[in-house]
């Protein structure tokens, strides 16, 4: 009637909603009326699944995508801080386990599962590009450094009073300038950060710097702070922090330090590992060198004739040493006379140097053959180089927790050779501090320079320096055995109920899947090539090239613009001796753009297949469900029984089956209500996301 329709159910409805008839795109619809796909389109859907719902590993998933080793004591203490909300967490294992990694672990897991979409890092000048090259190369976040020239090119590009921390909402920045720069203070509440991370947090004992900072950790709604000063080496300083995270647990230190007595002081927000509970780590090998004294000036010091003397073979021998010099200027001083007498250059990093001109010294020094890195303090505190062959202390610091440091620059988990430890030791030195190290055992001893019973020594040390005077070295001794008897409390025990234990390595192990890598691979080379990608395989399959050109079937995929090129692996081990290559994980845009235009996109959903020969006793529906990360297969025969027995056979198989023509069977005249009809059969739990006919 018109433009009207009367329905044999007495509705009347306008012709627009009736035509064009659009069925629901659903995999059973596309079956039923022959829209299939190839059938290795089907398959790499079902390895798509199956390397989704492998990769949440236990829980582990978010964690495994980064190109590093895995530790058990890591993922132990990145697990823990993700599962609280909000995550404000203190990271305070002893030096060379790898906070910063379980920093990145922690921060990754709150970006990519959406947790986090403001994040800043604020670091020492002296590392703050180290955090870009960790983030980048390992866990494949990209963030920018905000330094003077990015804050004036941001007020240049989008005009006066925009606040950089929201046009970079991803960003490191300096202690130092952040710290020194109110305006810059200011901004950095205003653009209201979810995350924060707070390297080498122990700093915040200054009074001003705690004043500016704290806010911004209160702020947040998620906050890790790092320090390399253990809990039981300070317990004022440690509970400063904490109080930072989560004022509410104990308002006052008295509070702390009562419950801490009584063996009630719980901090499950804390991890606090020490080197004796995860094992493994390299040995020690101290070395003193004996000379008569020491000079101002290096053409009369026998300390750098010595080391002038050494440079020509270790140049020979492509070794590297890195040197601990006390001074800038001496620092600059030895290096000329080094050059001039050795014939070579010496690279040098210190506070004197800009960021950009230290981190230049260290690429230098690593990626050539250059012998020698002259270092101040200032790499004593979270730079690493575990590529170094040994330390030489030109000069011994007078604070032990500063010597525990240097040598934990090359005394790192993942190290295998043995850290090889050089010292000076000047006959008639006054004070002899070589030799009282040497007593305590503080160059053998991993985190011996950490015990808090040491705290006596660097002001007796300081002392004997500026007074020219020998020390009571028996003396000394005493004391510290005296506040060793008077500490025995476990303090990392009582303040860690679920502290991580040695014995929890193989279970924590354990839950990664040992073929997560290759099902990475198998799926990802498979979908590439499905979409027209050119993969090519290089070395015997450790690396491949992978490039979205002109041939692939799309015009863009998720976080991968078209003419994008990779060249990298999906092994680990690979990945870890080979750093300029990609490493194709979770996190990878390449893997994660390949897993979201599955989930996102109609490739694979239909399939029509044939069984080898004898392999289920006749032909039926396979329907694929997915609930969250878990996926379920439903199979009914033709007469649209269930069939539960089949799954695993049929699994089996599939590689091997071959595909049907679309003729076969979508020309049949019941062939869609037939097809709809077994589906009403084969419900599942979940969202059906693929639909097959295989014919036995």
């Amino acid at each position: 009637h018109g433009h009207r329709y009367l329905l044999v159910d007495g509705r009347e409805v306008e012709d627009a909603a009736l035509w064009p008839l659009i069925p629901p795109d659903t995999p059973v619809e596309r079956l039923a009326s022959g829209r299939v796909d190839p059938l290795s389109s089907f398959c790499n859907r079902l390895a798509g699944l199956e390397l989704m719902e492998l990769r949440e590993a236990g829980g582990l998933g978010s964690f495994l995508g980064g190109r590093i080793e895995l530790f058990p004591h890591q993922l132990h203490a990145a697990e823990r801080a993700v599962a609280a909300d909000p995550v404000r967490w203190l990271l305070a294992d002893e030096i060379g386990l790898g906070k910063t990694v379980e920093a990145c672990l922690i921060l990754s897991a709150l970006v990519r599962r959406g947790r986090a979409q403001r994040a800043l890092i604020v670091a020492p000048s002296t590392l703050a590009i180290q955090w870009l090259g960790e983030l980048y190369r390992k866990f494949h976040q990209v963030f920018v450094l905000l330094d003077r020239q990015r804050i004036e090119s941001v007020e240049r590009d989008y005009g006066p009073g925009v606040n950089p921390f929201e046009v970079h909402p991803f960003a490191v920045i300096s202690l130092e300038l952040l710290g020194s720069d109110r305006r810059l203070l200011r901004q950095a509440r205003a653009a209201q950060l979810e995350a924060i991370v707070l390297d080498e947090a122990h700093r915040l004992v200054v009074p001003d710097l705690t004043e500016k900072l704290a806010p911004l950790v209160r702020e947040a709604r998620h906050a890790l702070l790092l320090t390399a000063t253990p809990p039981q080496a300070d317990r004022r300083g440690f509970y400063r922090l904490f109080a930072l995270l989560h004022p509410e647990v104990f308002p006052r230190f008295e509070d702390f330090e009562s419950a801490l007595l009584r063996g009630e002081a719980v901090v499950p927000f804390t991890s606090a590992v020490r080197r004796d509970e995860v094992g493994g780590l390299p040995a020690r090998l101290p070395r003193a060198i004996e000379v008569e004294g020491s000079a101002a000036e290096p053409d009369r010091d026998p300390r750098a004739q010595w080391l002038a003397g050494q440079v020509a073979g270790w140049v020979q021998q492509r070794e590297k040493t890195l040197v601990f010099v006390q001074g800038v200027d001496r620092i600059e001083m030895l290096a000329r006379f080094l050059e001039a007498r050795a014939r070579t250059r010496v690279a040098t990093f210190h506070q004197g140097h800009s960021a950009v001109r230290r981190d230049m010294e260290v690429a230098s020094f690593r990626d050539s053959n250059l012998p020698l890195l002259l270092c101040s303090e200032a790499g004593g505190e979270g730079r690493n180089f575990p590529f170094c062959d040994r330390m030489l202390h030109f000069d011994l610091p007078l604070d032990p927790v500063e010597l525990e440091q240097r040598i934990g620059r090359l005394d790192r988990i993942g190290r295998v050779q043995p850290v090889e430890i050089l010292y000076f030791r000047e006959r008639g030195a006054t004070p002899d501090v070589a030799g009282l190290y040497e007593r305590l055992g503080l160059f053998e001893k991993p985190g011996a320079g950490l015990d808090p019973s040491l705290a006596s020594l660097r002001p007796a040390l300081e002392e004997a320096t500026r007074t020219a005077s020998p020390l009571d070295g028996d003396r000394l001794i005493e004391q510290v055995q005296r506040a060793r008897d008077e500490g025995r409390t476990e303090i990392a025990k009582v303040l860690y109920r679920d502290a991580y234990r040695a014995e929890q390595a193989e279970s924590i192990l354990a839950r990664v899947p040992a073929d997560l890598e290759e099902k990475t691979s198998a799926y990802c080379i498979a979908a590439a090539e499905d979409l027209g990608f050119e993969v090519i395989a290089k070395s015997e399959g450790a690396l491949y090239y992978i490039e979205f050109g002109a041939e692939a079937v799309l015009d863009s995929l998720p976080g991968v613009p078209g003419g994008s090129r990779f060249l990298g692996t999906f092994d680990r081990a690979e990945a870890l001796l080979l750093e300029e290559m990609d490493f194709f994980a979770s996190g990878h845009p390449l893997v994660e753009g390949l897993l979201l235009e599955l989930e996102d996109g109609d490739r694979g959903r239909a399939a029509l297949l044939e069984l080898p020969s004898g392999a289920l006793p006749t032909s039926g529906l396979l329907c694929v469900y997915k609930d969250g990360a878990s996926w379920a297969l439903v199979v009914v025969d033709t007469d649209g029984r269930p069939r539960p027995d089949w799954v695993e056979p049929l699994r089996k198989v599939l590689p091997q089956a071959r595909p049907l023509r679309t003729d076969t069977f979508a020309n049949l005249p019941d062939w869609g209500d037939h097809i709809r009809t077994l589906a009403r059969s084969a419900r599942g739990p979940g969202t059906l996301v693929a639909a097959a006919f295989f014919q036995a």
